[in-house]
């Protein structure tokens, strides 16, 4: 499904006028601005996966939460939010985020031991290999294979006590909510998986794409505060599974050929370990 298509489902579920709505951002599912108070969700083809991870979601406290029941409409599901302004800029200490990260992991694991939820178990390797299969030409066999491999190595090592993930948890992902605690948008690939992982997406982001100094330590402090210390084996092999994870991410949307180069370099900086920005 186009962005365009999205816009039109969306609206169409609503009743409202097209030319109103906006896309804010286009992924596996399609968020549409709807009005100035409202988004949608566009969820197409849904799967069983993304039933259950709508379910779940609404015993999390820590996402945000939808406005009404999903509606279908032309094989998609269009779930209604309250409209916010994600987004870290501008704030230096992110410690809320990591304490609020925490409170979700610790709510999620009690849902988790009253079987009160049940999710798919986050699997890098499947969602790399979806995301490779949308852009054929953009990695060779060899490259392809070693994109797979090294997040199938990387994510063997990343270890600890299963928790209901956000596993997108990003900076453009976080809403620091002024009133009460910080939320999550998004939860596109809610799933159950060492809680060390949710700390690896906002590690990335900041230091291959941020503009200034790393503001992943607050984070971290944040969340140790509220769970403990993490092990820092685990947090590593995390980090380098998202960093590779990001590169197919990337692949998927790579649309014109300088987007494919920087596929390639971001992959072959990530494979050597070498550090710097990606900033293009």
């Amino acid at each position: 499904m186009s962005p365009e298509e999205a816009v039109a489902v969306a609206c169409a579920a609503f009743g409202l006028d097209p030319g109103r709505a906006a896309v804010l951002r286009a992924a596996d599912h399609v968020t549409v601005a709807l009005d100035e108070d409202h988004v949608a969700r566009v969820i197409p083809a849904p799967t069983d996966d993304d039933r259950r991870a709508l379910a779940a979601a609404m015993l999390l406290p820590r996402l945000l939460q939808r406005l009404d029941d999903p509606v279908e409409r032309d094989g998609a599901l269009v779930v209604a939010y309250p409209r916010t302004t994600p987004g870290l800029d501008g704030i230096a200490d992110l410690a809320p985020a990591g304490a609020s990260l925490a409170a979700h992991h610790a709510q999620g694991l009690l849902l988790l031991r009253q079987d009160a939820v049940d999710l798919p178990v986050f699997d890098p390797v499947r969602l790399a290999e979806h995301w490779l299969d949308r852009a054929p030409d953009v990695l060779d066999r060899d490259q392809r294979s070693a994109l797979l491999g090294a997040v199938d190595e990387r994510w063997a090592l990343v270890t600890g006590e299963p928790a209901v993930l956000h596993a997108d948890a990003h900076p453009a992902n976080w809403f620091a909510d002024e009133a009460g605690p910080w939320l999550m948008i998004d939860p596109e690939y809610l799933s159950i998986g060492p809680a060390v992982y949710d700390l690896a997406p906002l590690e990335v982001v900041e230091r291959r794409l941020g503009t200034g100094p790393s503001r992943f330590p607050s984070h971290r402090a944040g969340y140790e505060d509220l769970a403990g210390a993490v092990d820092a084996a685990a947090l590593a092999a995390a980090i380098g599974t998202r960093e590779i994870l990001s590169v197919a991410w990337l692949a998927a949307r790579a649309a014109d050929p300088a987007t494919a180069g920087h596929v390639r370099d971001r992959l072959a900086d990530a494979l050597a370990g070498r550090p710097g920005s990606w900033r293009t």
